[in-house]
């Protein structure tokens, strides 16, 4: 499988992180899609994300992606309720990031878990371990 994850939708799960190496366990390639490449790289730095590929949602680069990288299934996670209309068809599926967050249990991010520290997860994590 080929996955790729919609910037929105990586930035609204709690750990970004563990939720691609999760996705890493089934999928063969795990990518992310943004307009801005800039924040796609700043986001994947802090979070430690590593991708097989970036792209802008255009409906030519999904087809490149689908022609190079030849999977059986190919699966964009995002935020919207529908499918996109950039995501062609009938080569690429689509799934909600709340319908995959219920299936791989990914947990959301909310308002009670949202850090009230400018600190990153992964420091957090540390720090709360040494308490």
């Amino acid at each position: 499988m080929t996955l790729a994850f919609e910037l929105a939708s990586l930035q609204q799960v709690r750990e970004p992180q563990a939720v691609v190496v999760d996705a890493r366990r089934w999928a063969q390639n795990v990518g992310v899609v943004s307009t801005d490449f800039d924040a796609a790289h700043a986001f994947s730095a802090e979070y430690l994300i590593r991708r097989d590929f970036l792209v802008r949602p255009t409906q030519s680069n999904f087809q490149r992606i689908c022609s190079q990288l030849k999977t059986e299934r190919h699966v964009l996670v995002g935020v919207a309720s529908n499918r996109p209309d950039y995501l062609p068809q009938p080569h690429w599926e689509y799934l909600s990031l709340g319908d995959a967050a219920d299936a791989a249990s990914w947990d959301l991010e909310t308002t009670e878990t949202t850090p009230q520290t400018e600190s990153t997860p992964w420091l957090n994590r540390i720090l709360r371990t040494q308490e």
